[in-house]
């Protein structure tokens, strides 16, 4: 479960969730993305950077790992995202609610 819904009071925050730990990475800074380079459409899993290896060694294969900080920009080329419309979108909808 690397993504998930916080609650705190009425918004609901996404994060992401550590795969090893299970523990919220609260920076991008502090967290990889990684997948198993064996598979054509490979499943993301999340780590923190601490967490890393021990997540590699426990599960075997191959493992890419790149930043947590490059997903964002990636994801978003890859799905041709309009930026500017996009944080329109999430800042009207944040003040909806």
């Amino acid at each position: 479960m690397p993504l998930a819904i916080r609650t705190e009071g009425d918004r609901s925050l996404p994060i992401v969730v550590c795969d090893h730990c299970e523990k919220e990475i609260r920076t991008a800074a502090d967290g990889n993305y990684q997948w198993l380079w064996d598979d054509k459409v490979a499943r993301i899993y999340f780590t923190h950077k601490a967490c890393c290896n021990a997540f590699e060694e426990r599960h075997g294969g191959f493992w890419g790992a790149i930043d947590l900080e490059c997903l964002p920009v990636y994801l978003a080329r890859n799905l041709v995202i309009d930026w500017r419309a996009a944080k329109w979108l999430a800042d009207h909808l944040s003040r909806e609610f």
